[in-house]
């Protein structure tokens, strides 16, 4: 036998206990529905990751702004890749443990910092291979001097002097084929051919001196040249000299900032130096034509 009032502290109770139940059912679900607070900050981490490194290749190459400016961005820009592939590691364990959301953000950051941080491990086996210089010249005994580009260099860029034996021993080992070039043309045709030969490489050339009437005369052109990507500046200097018959031509390439040039400027000099015989071709008959053009007159001359 219940009393009147006992039925209705009853169904209160049920009822009570139900929106307990209904409430922490409610509660559970939606923890697990929760996105992870490390794969929030691992998108989150790895998108300004990649903010910097744009805004220093943009505002290095377009505006020059200061490049140690720009390389400590770049430096920043790798560490937060670094940054967000951990968080992307502790973000999965979360998932795994928790059941929270947040996959599609995990899978975001890690592809986004992985290509931050992946290029320059790419250039690790060219770090390895070629040695910490960053000024190479084809006469390392007397390369050709900066003077007007030394003064131009800002403060906390490289000396410009030549560091001398250290750099020549281990640019010899890695660079062999380095060395003068030497033609048969006058000192101030050699010159000429040079100047032009710089500009086709679109290199900007702040000072030609060229040569004189004296014998041995030399000429000496300075000029700075910009990486193809980032933008950075490298100079660089040539000197001709000779007499009115044969010439001696010498470049040297240096990076204004950072130890390791990664062989650019070896490269750049074999540019120039390739550009400078292919200008001298052109400009002279090569033993082929001039075979050519004999084989011709003489089948000419046999019609006749």
């Amino acid at each position: 036998m219940t009393w009147p009032g006992e039925s209705g502290s009853s169904h209160a109770s049920i009822r009570k206990d139900r929106a307990e139940k209904g409430i922490s059912m409610r509660l559970s679900r939606d923890l697990k529905e929760t996105t992870s607070r490390f794969a929030v900050w691992c998108s989150s981490v790895a998108l300004f990751s990649a903010a910097l490194i744009l805004s220093s290749l943009f505002l290095h190459r377009l505006f020059s702004i200061p490049t140690p400016v720009a390389l400590n961005l770049l430096k920043l820009s790798i560490f937060c890749g670094l940054l967000a592939m951990a968080l992307g590691v502790l973000a999965t364990i979360d998932i795994w443990r928790n059941g929270s959301r947040g996959v599609s953000r995990v899978f975001m950051g890690g592809l986004i910092s992985l290509i931050v941080v992946a290029w320059p491990l790419l250039l690790l086996p060219t770090i390895n291979s070629i040695p910490e210089i960053n000024d190479v010249s084809t006469d390392t005994a007397a390369p050709p001097p900066f003077e007007t580009l030394a003064a131009r260099r800002p403060p906390g860029a490289n000396m410009p002097d030549y560091p001398g034996a250290p750099f020549a021993s281990q640019q010899q080992q890695a660079f062999p084929d380095l060395k003068p070039l030497f033609i048969n043309r006058s000192v101030a045709e050699a010159y000429d051919v040079s100047v032009d030969a710089m500009k086709r490489l679109g290199m900007n050339i702040v000072s030609s001196n060229a040569p004189g009437e004296e014998i041995p005369a030399e000429g000496h052109i300075e000029a700075y040249d910009r990486t193809l990507v980032w933008g950075f500046y490298d100079d660089v200097a040539v000197r001709v000299s000779g007499n009115q018959v044969t010439a001696k031509i010498d470049v040297r390439s240096a990076s204004r900032y950072g130890r390791h040039d990664l062989g650019r400027n070896a490269e750049r000099t074999r540019r120039l130096l390739r550009e400078i015989v292919a200008r001298l071709e052109a400009t002279v008959s090569t033993p082929m034509a001039r075979r050519t053009r004999s084989r011709g007159g003489r089948r000419g001359s046999n019609r006749r």
